[in-house]
């Protein structure tokens, strides 16, 4: 059950219980609550005990995406994995935010908000893009930093998401239908669209999209990150390279959202990366090979 005193709607209620069940899958109760940061009712989920590891989700679902890593790295590891604005049982802005609100400023203040001075990071996609940023900005606040297919690193983006800047397929595009998730995510974000718990895990991605204000949310904030030309807002060399955590840069090799080279730009970059590509995965490498990152991320972040 949830710690905190909070009414949910029953959309929420029915994301609620979709997190439950997919959680359950791998052998985990529940457990996580909600807290105020940087003017966003954020929920988040809390695991273990030891290092702090933040696990930061992309642009869907939310932090339960995360359940297999969880299940194993709470047992070395204290793993909090917070609902991003917009996603999961987070707030829904009734605005169109700025970037550094939905990058640094939301992780900054979620951590200050829980007592947190400096953690370990791990990051897919735009959580990668936020990390990294709070790397750049805020160094003393990142031990290590694992970005995992992140964005910021080049303008490639699938034609779906730089239509989307347009309105009528703005709106098309973000209507809550059941087909065309389950399509997209075969299609777009893993290689094995059929492996053991991927319904669990679509039931709960619908299950957002569904929630209260969602969709409205990420019409007004999709041109915040992308456009016809592609990715809006990028690392830049300065940026890359004013990085001084560890990082480990891992990369499905069929990523169809964000090329290959971009991992190569941020291995070449970041001073002190390395770059590991997964062989037979595609865009959401946590899903679609999950015993390689989980192992990935053990190592590295047990490394300091």
């Amino acid at each position: 059950m949830i710690q905190s005193e909070q009414r949910l709607s029953e959309a929420q209620q029915r994301v609620y219980d979709s997190m439950v069940e997919l959680l359950s899958r791998v052998g985990l109760q529940y457990q996580g609550d909600f807290v105020e940061a940087g003017g966003y009712r954020i929920h988040y989920l809390e695991y273990g005990f030891g290092p702090t590891l933040l696990l930061l989700h992309g642009g869907g679902a939310g932090g339960a995406m995360w359940f297999r890593q969880i299940a194993e790295l709470s047992k070395s590891f204290r793993v909090i994995a917070p609902d991003n604005p917009i996603f999961g049982l987070s707030s829904r802005p009734a605005r169109q935010l700025e970037v550094q609100e939905v990058t640094t400023g939301f992780v900054e203040s979620f951590m200050d908000a829980l007592g947190i001075q400096r953690a370990l990071i791990a990051g897919l996609s735009m959580g990668g893009f936020a990390a990294a940023r709070l790397a750049a900005e805020s160094p003393g606040r990142v031990e290590r930093l694992a970005l995992l297919d992140s964005a910021g690193f080049g303008r490639d983006l699938p034609w779906g998401f730089r239509l989307s800047s347009l309105p009528l397929l703005k709106f098309l595009l973000t209507r809550p239908q059941r087909w065309a998730h389950e399509r997209f995510f075969a299609a777009t974000e893993v290689v094995h669209a059929d492996a053991e718990h991927n319904d669990a895990y679509l039931d709960y991605a619908f299950r957002v999209m569904q929630a209260d204000g969602h969709a409205i949310a990420v019409r007004q904030n999709m041109p915040v990150f992308a456009g016809i030309r592609g990715q809006r807002n990028l690392l830049d060399d300065d940026e890359l390279s004013s990085i001084n955590a560890p990082t480990l840069v891992i990369w499905g090799e069929q990523d169809r959202f964000f090329p290959l080279d971009h991992a190569h730009r941020a291995r070449a970059r970041i001073p002190n990366a390395r770059l590991e590509v997964l062989p037979d995965c595609g865009h959401v490498s946590p899903l679609d090979q999950p015993q390689m990152v989980t192992g990935l991320l053990h190592g590295f972040m047990s490394a300091g």
